[in-house]
């Protein structure tokens, strides 16, 4: 049986083709959302959630099958427990790569949805991507918090790839972190000096791509802000310990620079979480642009069916600006 737009995730998810992606569509600690959902085709899936729209999911998965059929790895087990998926580009025409994290209010990891799509985007423009699924969540979270290992597990995966540069043909110097959503809030939070990448002696990427993304703890309002400040830092969660994982706090001169997209229709994310960030980014002189759509909501990933369709090229092109 081959991969078509009719079938359901259920049948999608059980393809030979994809056999070493078991978890890792939708990866999540406290159940199987997919599993939950595998009677829905993705246009009855876009019923349900209009910003995942079918055609962008199916291009993910087409590219997945594709590289299924000439790999016999594309995912790998990660010593920090979490997973990477790897989706090179037919022809490699840049020596930057990118390093994924998908959304799911840290609860999950929609890379079915989110990173797939770009990662095969990515792919046509020449770029080599890996997807990370994270750890997320558990019920002991919210008594001990879940920070920082999301933050360790993109450490675990920058140095399993330098450990394979030759394998995979990279150098970890050059690659950009793009992230969705909780994902975004990961990856603003790598550009940090005292939570990201030059705290676990890794360098800095070389820009982050960020989309809708959560940026501060602080602008959180009502069972929003108590559910994920808990689950990210416990029961006891402290003011001080919001404020350190508030990303626009700690932005400094060696931030790297920074391509936000948002919706300006997002009733998810505070719209005050990308106004702080652009400001705090202009007061450390960092380079940045920040893409404001009309409509779009949260969660649209490759975005093709909204106005920020191309906001993944237009992201590429502000890297390579001088």
């Amino acid at each position: 049986m081959d991969l078509s737009m009719n079938m359901t995730l259920g049948e999608i998810i059980r393809l030979p083709c994809f056999s070493q992606m078991q978890g890792q569509f939708v990866r999540s600690c406290g159940g199987d959302w997919l599993r939950e959902k595998e009677g829905l085709t993705l246009l009855t899936l876009q019923q349900q959630n209009p910003t995942w729209f079918c055609e962008d999911v199916y291009f993910g998965l087409n590219r997945l099958r594709e590289i299924s059929r000439i790999r016999d790895q594309y995912v790998f087990q990660l010593s920090s427990g979490a997973g990477l998926i790897y989706l090179p580009a037919d022809e490699k025409r840049n020596a930057t790569f990118a390093l994924l994290a998908a959304g799911g209010g840290y609860g999950a990891v929609c890379t079915l949805l989110e990173s797939l799509p770009v990662a095969a985007r990515l792919n046509e423009l020449g770029i080599d991507c890996f997807c990370l699924n994270y750890r997320t969540a558990t019920k002991e979270s919210f008594l001990h918090g879940l920070m920082p290992r999301p933050l360790e597990d993109m450490a675990s995966a920058l140095r399993f790839l330098d450990e394979n540069r030759n394998r995979f043909g990279i150098q970890i110097e050059n690659y950009i972190a793009g992230g969705f959503s909780a994902g975004g809030h990961l990856c603003a939070m790598w550009g940090t000096p005292h939570k990201g990448a030059r705290s676990y002696g890794l360098p800095n990427p070389k820009a982050l791509l960020l989309a809708y993304p959560l940026i501060s703890l602080e602008n959180l309002q009502g069972p929003m802000a108590s559910v994920l400040c808990t689950g990210l830092l416990g029961e006891n969660a402290k003011s001080e310990a919001i404020t350190s994982y508030s990303a626009n706090r700690h932005v400094d001169a060696a931030y790297p620079p920074v391509y936000l997209c948002l919706s300006e229709d997002d009733t998810t994310v505070p719209a005050k979480d990308a106004k702080d960030m652009e400001t705090a980014l202009a007061a450390a002189n960092v380079r940045c642009r920040v893409e404001r759509v009309s409509c779009g909501g949260h969660g649209f990933g490759l975005g093709t069916a909204t106005p920020a369709r191309g906001w993944v090229e237009r992201t590429i092109h502000f890297m390579e600006e001088k």
